[in-house]
């Protein structure tokens, strides 16, 4: 009897805010690695853990500590996008643990994505700041359905 391959992966691509995403998710027995890039490039890699105390049964509405760790690409911590990649870390993470109580594996997330940083130099209206933070919302979201399309824990 043939055995199957021992990585689990999945994969999703759409068109967000124009450019084309594309997802992919790779369950090794140690961690599970997320890639998710708009420019066809691997990016900044975070390591994500669980705070192993946290894995006890809690409430499903409660959220477990993570702790977070760029491995390549960390900007400065001012930076717009790197906080934003701090918050997608620590989101995926909390969402792979809330679906599946039991997952104990670090994650591993590759993002390469178009978010624009502010302009200091020239002044922003309001409304042109909540348009920009809309989407943002709207890529972050997105995101992170394109990563649970490929759940893999």
């Amino acid at each position: 009897m043939e055995r199957p391959f021992p990585l689990i992966n999945k994969q999703a691509a759409r068109i967000i805010q124009g450019r084309h995403t594309e997802v992919m998710v790779t369950s090794f027995q140690d961690k599970i690695l997320i890639i998710v890039s708009q420019y066809g490039k691997v990016g900044s890699v975070i390591h994500t853990s669980l705070d192993q105390q946290s894995l006890a049964p809690t409430s499903s509405n409660t959220l477990a500590p993570t702790s977070s760790n760029f491995l390549l690409g960390a900007g400065s911590s001012t930076s717009k996008k790197t906080q934003l990649y701090q918050v997608y870390a620590s989101h995926i993470s909390q969402m792979v643990v809330h679906q599946n109580p039991q997952e104990g594996r670090p994650v591993v997330l590759s993002l390469a994505l178009s978010i624009q940083e502010p302009d200091m130099e020239h002044s922003v209206s309001q409304a042109q700041e909540q348009e920009q933070r809309q989407l943002d919302r709207d890529l972050f979201e997105n995101v992170v359905d394109m990563v649970n399309e490929c759940c893999v824990w």
